[in-house]
């Protein structure tokens, strides 16, 4: 009998469905969550870029990049930003987002002083999203490395929909490039939270500096709220105005230096409304600015057409058909150059000290060409050594 009972015993513990009832469960782990809304990218800087994206449920964000490096987050939450860094310069790199299904993306990081470079300039979309959508279609074609954005992305901040139907409408541009934005009046609805949470470094006021290569970005709030703003009349503080004149102190000679902004120094609709045309609290801005660098351009957006001008040396653009209802320039005004009511946008290219660009329409179709900067020496002509023999 008790041969018996050890032959049934040694057959069981033989058995392999014995064995997984009763051995220790692996623990699976859990499916990435689908990403909501993106992914854009953010805060460009020498070696490194932030990845951003929000999903419904918690989770630890992880992107993969380089082919074996991983960036991740010390923590579940459902707003992510991930920062890759050691990046070289002037590189495609490309990225994979773990989420359910996975989401695959590249860009170039910062160009070199020499190397040639395509800027998107758009703004006010304003949600309208066909017309939203054919502009930012038409866009995507100019390859652009950088994009930035004159604000107004919604007509109502506070509205998750409309939000998660902007970066629907955007996201293949998003994508592939880093975003720059202002903040227009449109994103103050909800006084600028939905704008902190999607596009703003934690706990920085919405003005701010960044060095692209050979640019020297200054993003100046127009529609500041410390200062009194309301989404029907713009403000500019003191601490801004300051701020600007001390951030220029220090920029190369040969940098150049543009300034992004909502509401710009100059702007000449046809029909003129309270609250519109040029903000005498930017041009007090850009004046500070101009006493300790030149400022190469202003692109601002806010009235819903494209306008290229002069005023005392000064170079503005307004670049604000991005889907929002156009409205009437004024190209009978002394200083406007150009003036078009079109879905458009503008593209600049940019190598070494040449700079120049053009407006186009979302056909295609050249509205606008001009040139910020020149000189003899040839687009990507290397950097002659200092203190050589002459």
């Amino acid at each position: 009998m008790r041969s018996v009972a050890a032959a049934i015993c040694l057959a069981l513990c033989g058995c392999d469905s014995v064995h997984a009832l009763f051995a220790p469960r692996a623990r699976t782990a859990a499916a990435a969550p689908e990403i909501a809304m993106g992914p854009w990218l953010l805060d460009p800087a020498p070696g490194q870029i932030t990845v951003a994206w929000t999903t419904a449920e918690p989770a630890k964000g992880r992107v993969w990049y380089l082919d074996d490096r991983l960036a991740q987050e010390d923590a579940p939450r459902t707003d992510h930003r991930v920062t890759l860094r050691s990046l070289p310069q002037d590189i495609e790199v490309r990225y994979r987002i773990e989420a359910s299904p996975p989401v695959a993306g590249a860009f170039h990081t910062e160009p070199g002083p020499k190397s040639a470079f395509r800027v998107l300039v758009y703004g006010d979309n304003r949600t309208n999203n066909g017309d939203h959508a054919l502009v930012a279609r038409a866009a995507v074609a100019e390859g652009a490395r950088l994009l930035l954005h004159t604000g107004d992305m919604v007509v109502n901040a506070a509205d998750e929909e409309l939000w998660d139907r902007w970066f629907s409408e955007e996201a293949d541009l998003l994508l592939r490039a880093p975003f720059v934005p202002t903040l227009g009046n449109h994103e103050i609805t909800d006084n600028g939270v939905s704008y902190s949470r999607f596009f703003k470094q934690p706990s920085r006021p919405a003005y701010r500096s960044l060095d692209y290569g050979p640019l020297h970005l200054v993003v100046l709030d127009s529609f500041e709220v410390a200062a009194g703003a309301d989404p029907h009349m713009g403000a500019v503080s003191d601490a801004q105005l300051a701020w600007v004149e001390e951030d220029l102190r220090g920029v190369p000679e040969d940098k150049h230096v543009w300034v992004l902004v909502h509401q710009g120094p100059f702007a000449h609709p046809a029909h003129m409304r309270p609250g519109h045309g040029g903000s005498e609290r930017v041009r007090l801005a850009i004046q500070a600015a101009a006493r300790r660098h030149p400022i190469e351009a202003v692109f601002a957006g806010h009235e819903h057409f494209y306008e290229r001008g002069e005023v005392d040396g000064l170079r503005y653009f307004v670049v604000g058909a991005g889907g929002a209802p156009l409205e009437d320039p004024d190209p009978t005004f002394p200083t406007v150059e150009a003036a078009h009511k079109a879905l458009s946008f503008v593209t600049v290219d940019v190598c070494g000290c040449h700079v120049s660009g053009k407006a186009k329409d979302i056909a295609g179709r050249v509205l606008d060409s001009f040139t910020l900067s020149s000189c003899k020496e040839p687009c990507g002509a290397p950097v002659a050594a200092k203190g050589g023999a002459p």
